[in-house]
């Protein structure tokens, strides 16, 4: 099995931006249409990966919300895939939200 390490960081950020989008959107109440091209390319490239199963998941909530079908059980769907895979990202990358490890600004001391 593939796992978070062997993901480039890109694939995550790619999600997790997804994500992100996604759930503004949902709790602003406003349209979805121009998020569902890049989920289906984040689900197609995430194939094989410890995210495919957060792609798939998003891509599931996305499909709803464009049907006007969303249900609260399908955002804990997301967030519960979400939960998982960012354990597998931790592990790897443990201090995701601290600024010394954004992008190449980490510092290797």
């Amino acid at each position: 099995m593939t796992t978070a390490a062997d993901v480039p960081v890109e694939l995550y950020r790619r999600y997790k931006s997804l994500a992100l989008a996604t759930g503004a959107a949902l709790v602003l109440d406003t349209p979805v249409d121009d998020l569902a091209q890049p989920v289906v390319a984040l689900r197609r490239d995430a194939a094989g990966t410890a995210f495919a199963e957060p792609a798939a998941t998003l891509a599931r909530l996305v499909e709803r919300a464009l049907a006007g079908a969303a249900t609260d059980a399908d955002v804990e769907q997301v967030r519960a895939s979400h939960r998982r895979v960012r354990r597998e990202v931790w592990r790897v990358h443990p201090c995701e939200y601290v600024p010394c490890c954004a992008g190449a600004a980490h510092d290797h001391r």
